[in-house]
């Protein structure tokens, strides 16, 4: 669970067999006592987490792991190695080096690739001497590794200089200011029953848009019914249009097919790095088969509603398009539930009231148990036919399709 407060923070995680050192690296990296170091195999039960300042860098967010069990990623459950390394930015795989690779070992550097998580390798106890064949297998595996020692503290600084210089910085994905150039239209639709609606996430969504496009942009805000009179009164056709997913359908038939058209969900799904991964989503919709399971999860911890999309209208729609007997959960929070593995796909709400963190993480657990996830917005485009175009401005998500 990622605490509140640190969902902007970077993560690292720690990640290792039973006994290899990896606590003691973390300490010797900060530079203090951070986590209780302990011989006897098997101490730290759960991954323990502590906020903590790495130098030069900055703030980070440290996840220290339990070591791994045998098999881990063959038990296809949503367990504690799975969790922290679908919530780490960064990752460090501690080995023992008088050892050879097992397959556990193997399987976190092939997970870590899979999910495009940067690592390192540190090959600790090198007091005790170098297995000649784990160099072997490493550079075979083309992975960055340094060979230290955490109990004499020897290699430690230049592992820690390649850390601080590999870790990734802030990446910020624009709304859509690549999309438009300066002069350019772009007209904002509203639902008519916009009070009716959940009207403060879309006027949050506008704001966002509005002011990162600036003052050098056009900015033409209309009601779903005010669309037609005010495109006659434009000069020239707008350069973009995001509406809701709900009346795509409908703006798309009033607007030139050379006008490009989005919908604010997909609009800040792209924002949260997550839209390729939800447009495969799509690929499953259409191989639903009788039985599957399908789980809708709800991002924040509100009680579930009786009448909400994800209850009723998903599950209608869902069940409507694939014309199979579904058999369809529901689940609310920051987590899933720990059986993740025996769903054929999940349908994830848009987000709108938690962290991008969070998303993203849940995005690389589906990910990790190849469970295909796809968003309200991105289905609900697609139910309605919209999807090719609404996705049209966004290049990468356009070869996914």
């Amino acid at each position: 669970m990622i605490k509140a407060g640190e969902a902007d923070k970077l993560h690292i995680a720690i990640l290792g067999r039973k006994n290899v050192g990896k606590s003691l690296l973390i300490n010797r990296i900060v530079s203090q006592e951070l986590f209780v170091v302990n011989e006897i195999p098997g101490t730290i039960a759960d991954p323990v987490s502590k906020a903590v300042e790495l130098l030069p860098y900055g703030p980070v967010v440290i996840i220290d792991t339990a070591g791994i069990d045998d098999n881990e990623f063959d038990k296809k459950r949503l367990n504690r190695t799975v969790k922290a390394i679908s919530s780490a930015d960064f990752a460090i795989l501690v080995l023992d080096a008088r050892d050879q690779l097992d397959k556990n070992e193997t399987d976190l550097i092939t997970n870590l690739q899979k999910l495009k998580t940067p690592f390192l390798v540190a090959v600790n106890k090198i007091e005790f001497g170098i297995n000649s064949n784990l160099l072997t297998e490493l550079e075979a595996l083309e992975v960055t590794h340094f060979e230290l020692s955490c109990k004499e503290n020897a290699g430690i600084e230049n592992f820690k200089k390649k850390l601080v210089h590999l870790l990734p910085g802030e990446k910020k994905t624009p709304l859509i200011k690549d999309l438009v150039t300066e002069g350019d239209v772009v007209v904002l639709v509203v639902p008519d029953n916009l009070d009716e609606l959940h009207g403060s996430v879309f006027k949050s969504q506008i704001k966002k848009i509005q002011e990162e496009l600036g003052e050098d942009i056009v900015k033409v805000v209309v009601k779903e019914y005010e669309l037609a009179s005010s495109l006659i009164k434009l000069k020239n056709p707008p350069e973009l249009v995001i509406a809701d997913s709900h009346i795509i359908r409908q703006v798309a038939e009033e607007i030139s097919e050379s006008v490009k058209l989005t919908t604010y969900s997909i609009v800040m799904t792209r924002h949260q790095g997550n839209l390729s991964e939800f447009v495969k989503g799509i690929k499953k919709i259409e191989k639903l088969e009788n039985g599957d399971k399908v789980l809708i999860s709800e991002g924040c911890n509100n009680h579930l509603q009786e009448y909400e999309i994800g209850k009723i209208k998903i599950q209608e729609w869902l069940k409507l398009y694939s014309k199979k007997k579904l058999q369809i959960d529901y689940s609310n929070g920051c987590g899933f539930p720990d059986n993740l593995s025996d769903y054929n796909l999940i349908v994830h709400c848009d987000g709108c009231s938690i962290s991008n963190k969070i998303i993203h993480t849940k995005v690389k657990q589906a990910k990790l148990l190849n469970i295909p996830i796809i968003n309200y917005g991105v289905l609900t485009s697609f139910l309605n036919h919209t999807i090719s175009r609404s996705i049209l401005p966004f290049t990468e998500e356009v070869t996914v399709l």
